[in-house]
């Protein structure tokens, strides 16, 4: 089982190290456009929190995939991997199906490929976590971790944020 990324909403404080330490370890720039990972400010305050593809064990974005099995596929350790040549957006097609079946809404696309953005966790080592000085981001190996249990919308996750620190949900 691959190390996953364990998140503590209560801890962020929307500082965006992650976003920019994803987009160096990956595009060798600071371009957070090309992040997997993203903060979003969500709610009135506003509160942030750090949205990712969290690697759902039953990956409805492949299963939704037109293309899958040569699109989108999960690897051996259940990361989902894109094949550039296959997937419709690659050919100028506005396919958005991967993005609508995600239960977290955290599909983001690439600005130059247009390719979807998945978080690969850095091979095991994730930047994001390692430069997190809060500690809302940490690195797991719980072998019974499923990354779907993160993997909702983030106005759900900001009403439990906000019922777990003010006793009251935002009403939307």
């Amino acid at each position: 089982m691959p190390k996953q990324l364990h998140i503590r909403y209560d801890l962020c404080t929307g500082c965006r190290a992650c976003e920019l330490a994803c987009a160096l370890k990956k595009e060798a720039a600071f371009w957070t456009e090309t992040a997997s990972i993203r903060v979003r400010q969500v709610g009135t305050g506003p509160l942030d929190i750090p949205v990712f593809c969290h690697q759902c064990s039953d990956h409805p974005c492949v299963q939704a995939c037109p293309a899958a099995d040569k699109a989108l596929w999960a690897d051996e350790e259940g990361i989902v991997r894109v094949q550039e040549g296959f997937c419709f957006r690659s050919r100028g097609i506005d396919c958005q199906r991967c993005r609508r079946a995600c239960p977290g809404n955290s599909i983001a696309y690439h600005p130059v490929s247009n390719l979807p953005m998945f978080c690969d966790r850095c091979g095991g080592e994730p930047e994001c976590a390692r430069v997190c000085a809060s500690g809302a981001l940490a690195v797991t190996n719980n072998e019974s971790f499923d990354g779907k249990h993160y993997a909702l919308p983030e106005e759900q996750i900001v009403n439990d944020l906000y019922l777990r620190l003010y006793g009251t949900r935002i009403v939307r």
